[in-house]
Order: structure tokens, then sequence, then C-alpha cells
């Protein structure tokens, strides 16, 4: 028996209504990425509402990937939580795409820890849930520096850009992806904006709210960015099912360093270059709590100064690439593409570095 014609060209897709927890007065576009608020409630209480209530991706909640939006949904002014239709991990379906796509090439994995609307796929993560195969070749990226090389003016809305010649006011969306740390709450806030003004081919100005958050910074700030096409950034892609992806966040390390910086447990970190650190930027990794859990460092660009670098501290000793177990801390990473990728099984077992990246 031949099936109907009419099922010819139907994706599979996993349908599912779920409660959705954000921003008042926010648009949230088609095919970003949600995740469950797996600990909703008395946590000692049985609490079905945590396999429906969902949120924005976040650092603490990027292991409970829960799929993509079907369609577009606007908050009012009022409103602060709706029902809303997801496409689950296993679907084939369009997803918020924010880079350049080749067909069945390849992978993105989705944005956590950006804020509102800014959960797009964009940069390579690990396998499983969160992660996506572009199953359409598609260009989406007008300009992207991911190294922290950018520049945004301290007044926060104007952004020093390449070739800006080809643009659209109101169509076309920038993504800050991570922002300098000037420190005294002198930091760039991330987001994704609408062009407001062309003002040159070199210079934009964003719509909306300054990016700085708090004084006005002494200097331009560096930053990462990307401008994607919003009329051209929905792609038809498989959504991986299996693990828990971890998901994929940018960090910018504060130019006075920190001694106690908190990863994002599982997925990877991708780290701003171009930062003149005064001290080194360490991440402090607590032991993990799931066999088998991943997380990886990427640095995107060289960092600025010569006597500081972003380090990894264990909390518990592991073991190092050639197997025995004294690895303490990662170090040395200071330079674009300096790399670190580690799994939990028991100890922290480094399983990659690449560059100038050294274990102690």
């Amino acid at each position: 028996m031949q099936p109907a014609a009419k099922v010819f060209g139907q994706p599979t897709v996993k349908e599912k209504w779920v409660y959705f927890t954000a921003s008042a007065s926010t648009t949230y576009d088609q095919g970003i990425g949600l995740c469950y608020n797996r600990d909703y409630g008395t946590v000692g209480d049985v609490d079905w509402e945590r396999d429906q209530r969902v949120e924005v991706p976040s650092t603490s909640n990027n292991r409970n990937f829960a799929g993509v939006l079907a369609e577009k949904v606007v908050f009012s002014a009022n409103q602060t939580s709706r029902w809303v239709k997801i496409y689950e991990p296993g679907s084939v379906c369009k997803f918020k795409a924010g880079a350049d796509t080749v067909v069945n090439t390849g992978y993105l994995t989705c944005l956590a820890g950006g804020g509102d609307n800014t959960s797009i796929f964009l940069a390579e993560g690990f396998l499983g849930r969160g992660s996506v195969i572009p199953l359409q070749t598609n260009t989406t990226v007008l300009e992207s520096v991911q190294d922290g090389t950018g520049s945004m003016a301290t007044d926060g809305f104007t952004l020093t850009v390449s070739d800006s010649s080809d643009w659209t006011v109101g169509q076309d969306t920038i993504v800050i992806l991570a922002s300098e740390d000037e420190g005294s709450s002198k930091i760039g806030a991330v987001g994704r904006y609408s062009i407001d003004t062309l003002t040159s081919g070199t210079e934009v100005i964003i719509n909306g709210s300054s990016t700085i958050n708090g004084a006005t910074p002494g200097a331009a700030l560096t930053c990462s960015y990307l401008v994607t096409d919003s009329d051209n950034d929905l792609v038809e892609g498989y959504l991986m099912d299996g693990a828990e992806s971890g998901l994929i966040t940018w960090v910018s390390p504060p130019n006075a360093g920190d001694t106690d910086a908190a990863p994002m447990m599982g997925g990877v970190t991708y780290i701003n270059g171009n930062v003149t650190l005064t001290a080194d930027f360490d991440f402090d990794l607590p032991d993990g709590t799931i066999y088998g859990e991943r997380i990886g460092f990427i640095l995107m660009g060289a960092e600025l100064s010569t006597s500081y670098d972003v380090t990894i501290d264990l909390d518990t000793t592991g073991y190092k690439l050639a197997g025995t177990k004294d690895l303490t801390e990662v170090l040395t990473m200071d330079a674009a593409a300096d790399v670190s990728f580690l799994e939990w099984c028991y100890n922290w077992r480094h399983l990659a570095m690449s560059g100038g990246t050294t274990e102690g």
C-alpha cells in the first residue's frame, strides 16, 4: 500500500506544548532554543510542571534542553508567561542560525547565557540535545567578529564594523556575544539588537537601551559580535537527540582577572581574546556530577598581556593526557585556538589540548 501523496515532503516533528516564563514586552523568534526549568517549585515535592515549564537558556539550565520555538511569540507589556509550542529533539524543523550553513555538513549548538531571544545556533559545542545538523545550504551572516576585536563606543550604542553597505535598518540583527569588563561595573551587555541607524559604512547605531551595564567606561569596550540577515536566518535542520550537549556560551575575562570564576558546567565555553589582563583569569572547576560529563574551553583570540593568561583550576586532582593522576590546573591559555577539553569520570580527565595550553 502506497502512502498518501500529502505525506511526501512533510518533515518528522515532535510537537509539545510547554509553559514559557520570560520577559514582558519582548518578542521571541521562531527557531530559538529553550530549556526546561527542572528545579521548579519545592524541590522535595513531586512536581510534574518540571516537564512543562521552560525558560531562556542560561549557564545554569544548559543541560536541560527542551527544543526550539515552533513560531514567533510576542509577550505583551503585562505578560511574563504563556503556553507555546516547541519542536523537541529528534525533529526536522527550522532553527535560528547564527552561522552560514552547508547542507548535511557539520553542526551548530545553541547559545546559552546571552539573555532574551539570543539562543541561536552559531558554533560547535558537543553532540546531543541542543545541537543541530543543518539540512540546508544558507548564507545568514553579514559580518562576524568572534575574537574580541570588535569595538563598542562608550555611549553603548555605536558599534564599529568593517562594512555595513549591504545591511538593512530594521531588518538585520546584531548579536553582542561578549564584551570587555573594564571594572567598576563598566561592562557591555550581551544581547540581540536591531539596527537603528547606519551612520557610515563602518559605524552603526543599535536600537534600544545602551549596552553598557553601569558607569560610562573610560574608553571604547572591546567585544565579539555577529550581524545576521533576519529575513534569511531560519534554516532547516535535524535537532539532535541523545545526551545533553550542554550548549555553548561566550565570556570575556574581566581586565582585572578573577581567581575564582565559575565556569558553565557541561558544554563549551568560548573565551574572548583582545583583553589586557592585569591578573590571571582562573576558572574554578568543581567536581562533576554526571559520569561522562564533558566541558570545553576555547580561546578565540590572543590576550594582550604577556604576564597573565586564562587558567582552569581543578578542585580535585585529575588525570593528565599521559594518564598520570596529577592534573591540578590547565595553564598558559593566552593565544587564539588555545583549547582544553575534559571529561568527568569520578575525576576530571584531560581529553585534549592544543596551541600553547599546558598542564600543571
